[in-house]
C-alpha cells in the first residue's frame, strides 16, 4: 500500500525560515538513542512521550553547556538559556516521513499528484454542486443508480461549459494563503 500525498512539512522556525538547523539536519543514532547536532554534540536525554494529539514521540534534549558555547547557537535555538530540543517520531514513522518529504520534491511525484488534484477537484464539484455526500435512497441498487446519474450530470454540465467556452475558474485560495502572498 502506498499512501500518496504531500507529507506534513517541518513547522519549526528553523525549517520554515530555511536558515539554521532544522530537525532533518541532525543525525539520529537509533542504537545509542542519541541525536548528533551538525556541530558534533550529542544529546543527553532521550525520552519517549505522547504529544498533544496522542501520538508517540521521542523528546531529545541537548546540554545547555554544549549549546551555550556553540558558535552555531543563533542558527540552532532561540531559547534562553540556550538549549536545543528535538521532538521526533519513533524510528519507523521518522524514516517514512523523511522518505516522503524527499519523494515529494521529485518531478515524478509532482506529475502524479497533478492527476490526483484533478480527481480531488471532481470530487469537490460533486459534493458541492451535486450533493454527492449523502444518498437519497436506501438500498445498494438505488444508491448505485443515484451515483451513475450524478456522474452523468457532472459530465453534461462540464460538456456544456466546454461548448460554451466558459473559462475554468482559478483554484480558490484561503484567506490565510492570500495574506501570506500579500505580505511576501
Amino acid at each position: 500500500m502506498d499512501l500518496f500525498g504531500p507529507a506534513r512539512p517541518d513547522i519549526r522556525a528553523q525549517a520554515q525560515a530555511g536558515e539554521g538547523f532544522a530537525a532533518s539536519n541532525f543525525t539520529i543514532d537509533w542504537a545509542a538513542e542519541q541525536a548528533i547536532c551538525p556541530a558534533g554534540c550529542r544529546s543527553i536525554s532521550w525520552t519517549p512521550a505522547i504529544d498533544n494529539h496522542d501520538n508517540d514521540v521521542i523528546k531529545l534534549k541537548f546540554a545547555t553547556t554544549d549549546c551555550s558555547i556553540c558558535g552555531n547557537q543563533a542558527q540552532c535555538t532561540q531559547s534562553n538559556p540556550p538549549r536545543r530540543t528535538l521532538t521526533i517520531r519513533p524510528r519507523d514513522q521518522y524514516e517514512a516521513l523523511q522518505a516522503a518529504r524527499a519523494r515529494q520534491t521529485t518531478e515524478e511525484f509532482k506529475t502524479e499528484y497533478g492527476t490526483r488534484s484533478g480527481i480531488e477537484g471532481t470530487l469537490s464539484q460533486g459534493i458541492r454542486a451535486f450533493e454527492m455526500r449523502r444518498s437519497r435512497y436506501i438500498g445498494l441498487s438505488k444508491t448505485h443508480l443515484q451515483n451513475v446519474l450524478t456522474a452523468t450530470s457532472m459530465n453534461v454540465v462540464r460538456a456544456g461549459m466546454w461548448w460554451a467556452e466558459t473559462p475554468r475558474a482559478k483554484t480558490r485560495q484561503s484567506a490565510f494563503v492570500r495574506l501570506c502572498k500579500a505580505a511576501a
